[in-house]
């Protein structure tokens, strides 16, 4: 048996829930005399499979609670099985038991954790860890470490505390549509779409000579690895995916950025991936300055120029001036994340993770803006913020 297992969803935030989850282990194992292989377990990092088996022997369920957890059916299928259990526990024995543990992993200004089920929420004293949820103390461990000892200690006192192993549920479909009880309803995710601004191999300016990175067409395009078309093109879409948006990529053409201006649509999010040796072409160019004066609040752009381009980096200060001339208002745009010349894959990522959450933050509070109804006469109301929180 495990003493717990950690439900969350996969394939974001992997090294902070991956530190947050050793330090679980380390801490229950110095409790209980364990090693600490044997007290924890958890899904497979980058699958969503659901394993009734390692559920089964897991005595508490410990929920990391976001605004993305019931959007996943993974999340809700875990969720539901250890609501199963305590039903059968309950009803056979009268006796509640306090085997699921929610931990508030970012704030979901939506749904509070009293959404997850009537569980005892954690005694803890920190603020910060009610206002900005515990993802936020493990990014600045050297600021909050006792605030993150703090929780770490009271959710393992609820770990340790729970002896009663709860039956197992047979014949449990974990592929199967589950509703948790407590559960919001999941409304269905947004849509981005992704306009690459680059060149097929055949079209690429004279001044470009480096044409591993491009293939037969825009899409084609792979700044980080070479040779592997559509690199980029999955990257973003599986990125996407993971933060629970539908993703569409579509090539920088007339169509396309007709498209997009002609909908000015505030829910409509638009993330431009640049190629900056494109700004050379004439009609690129023209296409490029076009999407630079859409909404700002539901476009940006990103530019991958990777380390090993050695061409880009030879050619930085021509390229740089192109962008500044060809996107003016983007490029002056002061966000705090990085956008320019993103070096590697790993900071092309952490950018668009960074990217898609403010954007899905700035559509919503655009779409309020439009919504709300207007102000009466007799006086001003307070309205509260709206927005998905990002770190």
């Amino acid at each position: 048996m495990s003493h717990f297992y950690l439900s969350h969803v996969r394939t974001v935030d992997e090294e902070w829930v991956a530190s947050f989850f050793h330090d679980l282990c380390r801490v229950v194992a110095r409790r209980t005399g364990r090693s600490p292989e044997a007290v924890g377990v958890r899904g497979k990092p980058q699958s969503a499979e659901v394993s009734v088996d390692l559920l089964g022997r897991s005595t508490v369920l410990v929920v990391l609670h976001s605004p993305r957890y019931f959007s996943q059916s993974y999340c809700r299928a875990e969720l539901s099985y250890f609501q199963r259990r305590l039903n059968m526990q309950r009803s056979r024995t009268g006796r509640s038991a306090d085997a699921v543990v929610t931990v508030r992993w970012e704030p979901d200004l939506a749904h509070s954790l009293e959404a997850v089920g009537p569980y005892p929420p954690l005694d803890v004293r920190s603020e910060a860890y009610r206002r900005d949820g515990l993802l936020h103390l493990l990014r600045l461990k050297a600021r909050y470490r006792a605030e993150y000892e703090e929780v770490l200690e009271a959710v393992v006192d609820r770990i340790v505390a729970a002896e009663e192993k709860l039956p197992e549920v047979h014949g449990f479909d974990a592929t199967g549509s589950h509703a948790p009880v407590g559960a919001p309803s999941h409304v269905g995710s947004q849509e981005v779409s992704f306009v690459v601004a680059s060149t097929a191999r055949d079209d690429a300016s004279d001044e470009r000579h480096s044409l591993q990175y491009y293939g037969k067409t825009v899409l084609d395009w792979s700044p980080y690895a070479p040779g592997e078309h559509e690199a980029l093109v999955s990257l973003v879409k599986n990125t996407a995916t993971a933060l629970d948006f539908t993703a569409t990529v579509l090539p920088l053409d007339e169509q396309t950025v007709d498209r997009i201006v002609r909908e000015q649509d505030p829910e409509q999010l638009v993330v431009l991936l640049v190629d900056a040796w494109v700004a050379m072409r004439r009609d690129e160019h023209r296409l490029l300055a076009v999407v630079d004066e859409r909404n700002p609040e539901a476009t940006t752009a990103l530019e991958p120029r990777a380390r090993d381009d050695t061409e880009s980096a030879e050619w930085a200060a021509t390229l740089d001036d192109l962008l500044d001339r060809t996107l003016p208002r983007m490029r002056g745009r002061r966000t705090e994340y990085e956008r320019w010349k993103l070096l590697d894959v790993e900071s092309f990522t952490s950018s668009l993770r960074k990217v898609l959450i403010r954007l899905q933050n700035e559509a919503l509070k655009s779409v309020e803006a439009v919504q709300s109804p207007a102000t009466p006469t007799e006086g001003l109301h307070t309205f509260p913020l709206l927005g998905r929180y990002s770190s």
